[in-house]
């Protein structure tokens, strides 16, 4: 049986990150593009954030999505939050498991 190398985790995890290129936010049922605003990768995990500041995106948060470089959808948060004049963060983490069969 093969044993699975940390390194191939990172390459994937890695490439995960690399293909997260955007959000779509869904606010009062109009998209609008964010950019991603930080990346943390800790061990086998990546964690992307997408910030609106205070003065974003003001209204009811539908959904948000993360997409890659072409607009294709790659991660759907669905959530009901009503965003005022104060800021707010979204995380999207992923966490990679590889098995042998």
């Amino acid at each position: 049986m093969a044993i699975i190398q940390n390194r191939l985790l990172e390459l994937l995890r890695d490439d995960l990150s690399n293909q997260i290129n955007g959000a779509l936010i869904n606010v009062d049922g109009t998209l609008r593009s964010y950019p991603i605003y930080k990346t943390i990768k800790n061990g086998f995990k990546v964690t992307k954030y997408i910030y609106l500041d205070d003065v974003q995106a003001q209204g009811r948060i539908q959904s948000v999505v993360l997409v890659d470089s072409e607009g294709n959808a790659l991660a759907i948060k669905n959530m009901q939050v009503v965003k005022g004049d104060s800021g707010l963060l979204v995380a999207f983490e992923f966490s990679l498991e590889v098995k042998v069969v």
